[in-house]
């Protein structure tokens, strides 16, 4: 219909009803740009802002799960101290709080990353739609460099597999049962972290297996040593991930 217009005034030489036509063609090309632009701009805008929430709520759940390995291995290291002590001959236990105290100095805690949405955001390409500075550079260096720290307490050491050979199968599965951590535990439930091991434990059932278990601990020559060296490296990976648990405290500063 404008361009209909326009001829027609074209035709009768209408220059100023073909200006005016002109400049409404122009008028509207330039709003529907416009409205393009703001629509585009809503939608990245949006889209940055549920990214946002999103890796702000991965690295909150990651926080957790720092906390929790920490106190876990700190854990480890204490019982693991309280059981050297009593193979050293420095203290004294029954056979079933020996048996609970060596098992639970072999055991570790893992629980995987959560990194959906960081994945997601590089895949994407959207990395620059997170604009919190610190947020975003937390994520790059946690997520790209954490897994060996938090990884080191998945790998089997030679404690761990040596507690495993003096004790009978059906013993080690209610020392897993019965005085484990709780596998249960829901991720951002800071409370449950406060005593992961460190609970009271009784193995019903089992008396001639603790007793068997029991000397062959007390007996082991290789024993000592191995859980020395647990409990330093369980030590040392629980300082190690201190480093990441600032950077995720640091990355977040900016958010409510």
């Amino acid at each position: 219909m404008i361009l209909a217009r326009i001829a027609r005034a074209l035709k009768d030489q209408n220059w100023l009803a073909v200006g005016i036509e002109f400049v409404i063609v122009v008028l509207g090309i330039v709003i529907g740009f416009q409205v393009n632009s703001w629509s585009e701009h809503r939608t990245a805008e949006a889209r940055a802002l549920s990214l946002t929430e999103s890796l702000v709520a991965d690295l909150r759940d990651e926080q957790w799960r720092i906390v929790a390995t920490q106190n876990y291995l700190n854990e480890v290291v204490t019982v693991g101290n309280q059981t050297l002590a009593v193979l050293e001959g420095r203290a004294e236990l029954d056979d079933e709080q020996l048996v609970i105290g060596a098992f639970r100095s072999s055991q570790y805690y893992w629980s995987g990353v959560i990194r959906v949405t960081y994945d997601e955001v590089v895949a994407t390409g959207a990395i620059n739609l997170i604009r919190d500075d610190p947020l975003r550079e937390a994520a790059v260096e946690y997520f790209n460099s954490s897994a060996a720290a938090l990884l080191a307490e998945f790998e089997s050491g030679p404690y761990r597999e040596t507690f495993r050979t003096l004790v009978d199968p059906a013993l080690h599965e209610a020392l897993v049962r019965s005085c484990g951590e709780d596998i249960s535990i829901a991720v951002g439930d800071f409370d449950a972290l406060e005593a992961m091991l460190d609970f009271p434990c009784e193995i019903d059932g089992h008396d001639a297996a603790i007793t068997r278990a029991a000397a062959l601990i007390r007996n082991s020559d290789v024993l000592i040593p191995y859980l020395r060296r647990r409990i330093i490296e369980a030590g040392q990976n629980a300082s190690s991930i201190v480093y990441f648990k600032d950077l995720l405290e640091e990355g977040l500063i900016n958010q409510p």
